[in-house]
């Protein structure tokens, strides 16, 4: 009983970020209530508290889930041990492309993590915890550079700050087109094309730097 219980609860709490997920994503964070939640789910509010005890909360679970184990993979690209770390990126984003166009939820998040500069009062820890995840991918993305220089992929010259900024608008302006343009747009045919186009500008020569201010 005991068993069933736990899967009960556990199924109870997937059908709660599930339900969060679809809300988030139509009306947007700002405007879903908890209660909003709990009724699109079918369930009490005390229910929905008995998972998670805030919006806040039951955001930062369903980017755990769904973001999270993507992150991850980033860090055979900055370890310093990595003999291949280009190669690693490579196949982490089109890995990414590839799970938001055919993936319904993993589209929902990005939808919903493009669309966070709108929220305010208590929502806006929430926008505050996306733009950390954000600085923590752009300094994966530059220490990955700084590895694949190390280890002569990259030019030595090559501004990292610079390069990672080019791969991150790019990569952003991309999904964002697709997201608003889907019949325009095809993330899996255009992978290749995407990636091999950036990986080409940035292994180009260099000139000095740029002072940042």
């Amino acid at each position: 009983m005991a068993r069933r219980t736990k899967e009960e609860a556990q199924q109870t709490r997937c059908h709660i970020m599930s339900t969060a997920l679809n809300l988030f994503c139509q009306q947007g964070l700002a405007k879903t209530s908890l209660t909003d939640i709990a009724n699109a789910a079918e369930l009490t509010r005390g229910a929905i508290y008995w998972h998670f005890k805030n919006k806040e909360e039951l955001f930062i679970s369903l980017w755990e889930e769904l973001c999270s184990p993507l992150s991850h993979q980033l860090d055979a690209c900055v370890d310093e041990q990595e003999p291949d770390p280009l190669g690693k990126l490579r196949v982490f984003l089109k890995e990414v492309m590839i799970k938001i166009s055919l993936e319904p939820a993993h589209q929902q998040m990005f939808t919903i993590m493009f669309n966070l500069e709108s929220l305010e009062g208590e929502a806006s820890a929430l926008r505050e915890h996306m733009r950390a995840q954000s600085l923590n991918f752009f300094r994966d993305l530059e220490l990955t550079l700084a590895n694949a220089v190390r280890l002569g992929q990259l030019p030595a010259d090559l501004d990292l700050h610079r390069g990672a900024t080019l791969m991150h608008c790019t990569l952003d302006g991309y999904i964002i087109n697709w997201l608003h343009f889907p019949e325009r747009i095809n993330l899996i045919r255009d992978a290749d094309f995407l990636l091999d186009t950036l990986f080409a500008l940035i292994a180009q020569p260099h000139g000095p730097a740029v002072p940042r201010r």
